[in-house]
């Protein structure tokens, strides 16, 4: 396997000044409407760079495990995120991301948290928004890409890594760091990569023997 890291004239002197005042003002008039049209182009383009890239976050695995019968209730809200970026839609940056930066249509953070909550769904989780006896409380710690040869296809891989805490109260009752990677053909675009780390993070915590313990 290798890997890439990953612009008229006239006699008279006042009539002659009057001319060439209103051409002054005519001439400065165009240009700020010529200005004026570039900075609106700018503008759209800009938005439409940055429109980022939507993300599906229903979980296809289906049902992983049993949860209907869990002892309490659990919530899943949307996760911190203590990666040092400027801008919170940020997936990845590097030489893998087209012009340097993968974006999210919305913050990156919460569209882990709810793939993470619907992959609970889909195990029949008790699952509340609020007052619930226990919390699911993430953190994305860091996001990694890079572009790798994977049995003769360029592919690009993808890699979340998480904090994960099961807060009971006030009190933490489980915590593990998780991690969720996902490859896919570069062909396939960072949103198919993006989904197949969010599965992995979810199975990865679902098969958890320890965590299932402390929810069941």
């Amino acid at each position: 396997m290798t890997q890439r890291r990953i612009t008229a004239i006239s006699n008279s002197t006042s009539w002659n000044v009057r001319t060439t005042g209103a051409t002054a003002r005519a001439v400065r008039t165009v240009a700020v409407i010529a200005a004026s049209l570039m900075t609106g182009l700018f503008v759209m383009n800009s938005a439409s760079a940055q429109s980022g890239i939507e993300i599906n976050t229903a979980f296809p695995g289906g049902k992983l495990t049993e949860l209907s019968a869990m002892k309490t209730t659990l919530s899943v809200p949307a996760f911190a995120d203590a990666r040092q970026i400027d801008d919170p839609r940020v997936i990845f940056t590097g030489d893998p991301a087209e012009n340097g930066t993968a974006m999210a249509n919305r913050p990156f953070a919460e569209i882990v948290g709810e793939a993470m909550e619907n992959a609970f769904a889909a195990s029949d989780a008790r699952l509340a928004d609020e007052g619930a006896g226990m919390r699911l409380a993430g953190t994305l710690i860091a996001t990694e890409a890079a572009v790798i040869d994977r049995g003769g296809v360029e592919s690009l891989q993808l890699t979340l890594r998480t904090s994960i805490q099961l807060v009971e109260g006030t009190r933490i009752v489980w915590q593990t760091n998780l991690f969720g990677r996902g490859t896919v053909p570069v062909s396939q675009g960072t949103g198919a990569a993006v989904r197949k780390a969010l599965d992995r993070l979810a199975e990865e915590l679902l098969i958890d023997d320890y965590f299932l313990a402390e929810i069941r």
